[in-house]
Parts: C-alpha cells; structure tokens; sequence
C-alpha cells in the first residue's frame, strides 16, 4: 500500500528558480547547442557550465507543449515515483512488513515531499539516489551482479540532469563498500558482500560521468562552485538551526534513527549511511530532503518483526486501518487549506473523482472475512495494486479540491516584465535585477545583472569576475550604489522592498525617476517593486 500524491499540495506554482532552468532549455532546443559561454544575463564572456542542461530541456519540452500545468504534473509524477521506490525500499529491507512500510511512507516519505517536490533539478537526481540504494541493496542480499551494471547507466543520466549532485552516487556506495570491507576483516557467519563488483561499479560510475558536455568539469562542478563566505547568505545552503523547521525535522529524525540504532543491531551500511548523510544535512538545509529519504528506510529493518494494528484492531477490521489513518492524515492536511468548492475543480480532477469512487466500491464489495482483501481471480483487483490505486485517486481528489493552475496565478514579476516590453524592445534593455529577481525577466529574454545561480557569478566558474562579491558588497551597503551604478550602463533597475538599501538609496535621490512599481508576493511575503530609470542630463 502507499499513499503519496500529497506531493500535489507543494507544487500548485512553478518553483522561483524553475525560470532560468526553463530559459535553459529553451536555449538548447533552440540553438541545437549545449553552451560554454553564458547566454541569459548582460554579463560577456563569463565561461558556463549548464549543470542541469538536460533536466531543462526535459522542462523546456514539457512546459512547451503542456504549459506550466504539465511541469506542475510532471513534478508529482516523480514525487510519486519517489515514493513508490522508498516505500518498495521499505518493504524490502523490512521483509515485507507491508504495515511499516506503509507507515513510515505515510509518516516520514509523504511529508518530506509535502516540502521538497518542486520543479527543480533534485526532484529527478534524488529519485536516482533512491534507485541506486535500491540497486545496491538488491546486491548485497541477492549477489546479483546484473543489479550492479544499472548503475553507470544511472551515472550518465544523473551528470547530464544534475551534475552538481553527481558525487553523491560515489558517496551512496561508501558505506556498502566500508561493510564489505569490515567483513572481509571480520568475517559474518553464512554473510558476505563481495568487494570487487562494488569496487568495479564504483569505478565504472565514475567513469561514465564523462559522457557529459562538460567533462571533467561537470564532475568537478561541487567543488568549484561553493564558496562558503558567499553561499553562507543564502538561506538553503545555511547549515541547520533548532530555530526553523527544517532543523527541527533534521534533529528529530536524527534522534530516532539513533535511538533505533541502540534498540536494534543494525547493519553497518545502514549506520554509515544515516550518520553520513545526516553530516550533509547539518551542513546545509537544502541536504535535510537527501537525508530524509535516504537515511530513514533503515527503520523499516530495525521495525521488520513489528505488527502495528494487529492489537489495536478486531482482525475484520484491521486490514482497513491503513488506508482509515492515511485518508484521515490526508483529509485533515487539504481541509486545513482547502478554499475552493468540490464542483469548482478542474474537470481532469472530476474524473478522478469518479475512478475514486469506483476504487471505493470494489474495496468494499471484495472484501473476505477470512481475511483476504479482493478476489484473487480478478487480477486487477488483487490486494496490493488495488489499494495503492485507491489511496493513490482519494488523495489526488482531495489535493485537486483547492488545486489552483498556474495560468490563474501568475509569476509575480509578470507585471513588471510586460511593462518593460511593452515600452521597450527586449535587445535594448539592460536591466538591473537582484539575486531572487532576475530569473522570470531573463525567461522574457530580458538581459540582467544577476538571477539565482550563485555559482555563475563566482570567478572560480565563469573565469572573469566575482559579480556575486559585488552584487552583495552592493546590497549590504559596503559598494556605494553611486559607485555600483556608474560601473555599468543600465537602462531600467528593479529593486524591491527585500533589499532595502538600494530600495532606499534610489527612492530618494533626484538622479533616478520611477516609471513602474507595484505590490507582489514572494514566498509568502508581501513586496512593493520599483523599476527606475537614470535621470539623464
């Protein structure tokens, strides 16, 4: 059983960082070329990297042909994908326990998603990662070598969608190498992991990471594009606090996974890989969702002989505690947000509706006393599918009650962006943005200064200049704007009320006018943007 289209609820709008990745890939498809110059910003000559120059193609074509709505939904399907491997990771290393696997889906998988699933990059290198733990783990119980050669396969996709991440495949297989290794010094009565073939794949993911654009580079890409004196201002790559939520779950889930640790004797390689990816989560927030995922199925093991339900319920009616605690959880969750009627919906979630209903009636009417679920000589109602369809439709109701399309709420730069074009042709404009903005004006195809891609503007990767130290000795007041300003010929600035010395510094001086400004929202703040233009004399 798994329920996990709660992954719906996170992404009814397009990720702010979504624009640049979409701008990408429509430079790819346009120009048949992967770029090593950067293209989008009014910066030249800055040497480029495209980490993710397939993961925007894939989103290019998507959004092309299906609009902001087939993004959103592609999104939730590899959410949904994601969920069904970790709750089969569950049930494999639990033995089958389906009723742990289930909850640990529903109580640790879903909620993560709940927060994580956007349209981004990681959404496809996590489930990777998912895959590969799966693979391996399949190996070390099975011995089955032909488990081991997916993985460069995986090695090529995962460089090309998301290379930023791509040492995180040779960092998975640390600690499946490091049990082998402990084995071979102490040997385990009747348990062995043979060392050479992880060895050999290892060696074999590392390879296949050159099929890339960018070679070496694109291997190399984590290590130069952080800058810990940069990356330290922005908010995902700070390392965890008690003080927010992110770090609250971190914490929690930590002291769980050790607490199961001391309960249970569990394998090394599940030791080495929570308290190894739990290092990664402590150090920057945006690791907590590698960690939740892949450091928690451990518990599945540490919980395999547990049989939750078995004492609470009467045996008629414990077969439907799952999916009663799951449609619970997930009703509470949508009632708590949900704003628009049931009949207001989209027609695709009307339909769903009806194939819920139809789910519901089968699930009553092959129910068995002796405790057997459907029938078995129906094959499409047989137990487990079933139940996975059914919670599957029931949630995707429920999300769809308050489902909001893009197309209804539109980027909130969207104004600015259209005021712009509407007095300007794009080539004649050199704008002015911030790190947050400058992504959907470059979407316009807009030339800015700066968009959220840190990495760009570091002089270790584009080999011409630190424009990230400028920009934030800029905004921090340590730059005179007046000084800032001079260095470059812009012909509009946008600035907003999040950064307030320009915002400050500009409204009051007599050298600048504002031509366009007005109230957005961004991440659940409310803004007020100005776009000026230099006074000429």
């Amino acid at each position: 059983m798994l329920a996990c289209s709660i992954t719906i609820l996170k992404v009814w709008g397009l990720d702010n960082d979504t624009w640049f990745i979409l701008n990408c890939g429509r430079y790819v498809v346009e120009t048949g070329t992967i770029p090593h110059v950067e293209f989008a910003t009014m910066h030249e000559n800055l040497h480029y990297v495209m980490e993710q120059w397939l993961t925007a193609v894939i989103f290019w074509k998507i959004f092309d042909n299906f609009g902001a709505d087939g993004l959103i939904f592609f999104a939730w399907l590899v959410g949904f994908i994601l969920m069904f491997v970790y709750f089969r990771i569950c049930m494999y290393v639990s033995g089958g326990n389906e009723k742990v696997s289930v909850l640990l889906s529903v109580l640790i998988a879903k909620p993560v998603t709940l927060g994580f699933i956007v349209t981004r990059p990681q959404i496809l290198s996590t489930l990777l990662l998912l895959i590969e733990v799966f693979l391996l783990e399949k190996f070390v119980r099975e011995k089955k070598i032909w488990t081991l050669c997916i993985l460069p396969i995986i090695s090529v996709i995962f460089i090309n969608l998301h290379c930023a991440l791509f040492p995180m495949l040779i960092v998975v297989m640390l600690p499946f190498i490091a049990e082998s290794l402990y084995l071979k010094l102490k040997p385990a009565e009747n348990f062995d992991i043979p060392l050479l073939p992880l060895i050999i794949s290892a060696v074999g993911i590392f390879l296949a990471g050159f099929i890339n654009p960018y070679g070496w580079e694109a291997i190399t890409f984590i290590f130069t594009s952080y800058d810990p004196e940069i990356h330290g201002m922005i908010s995902e790559v700070q390392p965890a606090s008690a003080g927010d939520t992110l770090g609250i779950a971190l914490f929690v889930f930590s002291a769980f996974l050790i607490i199961a640790q001391t309960k249970k004797r569990l394998p090394l390689r599940y030791f080495f890989l929570s308290f190894g990816i739990m290092i990664l989560g402590f150090m920057a927030l945006r690791s907590i969702f590698l960690f939740l995922i892949l450091s928690t199925f451990p518990l599945a093991y540490a919980a395999k002989d547990w049989h939750p339900f078995d004492k609470i319920f009467n045996w008629r009616y414990k077969a439907f505690a799952p999916l009663f605690i799951i449609c619970a959880v997930e009703i509470f969750l949508v009632y708590r947000m949900a704003e628009d009627s049931i009949w207001e919906m989209h027609p695709p979630m009307k339909i769903i509706f009806a194939l819920t209903i139809i789910f519901l009636i089968c699930f009553t009417f092959f129910y068995r006393r002796e405790g057997k679920l459907f029938s078995e000589e129906i094959f499409i109602l047989r137990r487990k599918p079933l139940i996975v369809l059914a919670t599957f439709q029931i949630m995707i109701f429920f999300a769809g009650i308050y489902f909001q399309s893009p197309a209804e709420k539109p980027e909130p730069h969207k104004p600015a962006a259209d005021f712009l074009l509407s007095k300007n042709r794009a080539e004649d404009i050199i704008l002015y943005t911030g790190f947050n903005d400058g992504a959907y004006f470059e979407f316009r195809r807009l030339k800015t200064y700066m968009d959220a891609r840190p990495e760009i503007f570091a002089k270790s990767n584009n080999h011409q200049k630190d424009i990230i130290r400028e920009y934030f000795s800029f905004i921090n007041g340590d730059l005179d704007y007046r000084e800032f300003f001079s260095r470059y010929n812009f012909t509009h600035i946008f600035v907003a009320t999040d950064n307030k010395i320009p915002y400050l510094m500009l409204s009051n001086d007599e050298n600048y006018r504002v031509v366009f400004e007005y109230d957005f929202e961004q991440w659940g703040n409310k803004l007020h943007g100005k776009i000026f233009m230099p006074v000429r004399k």
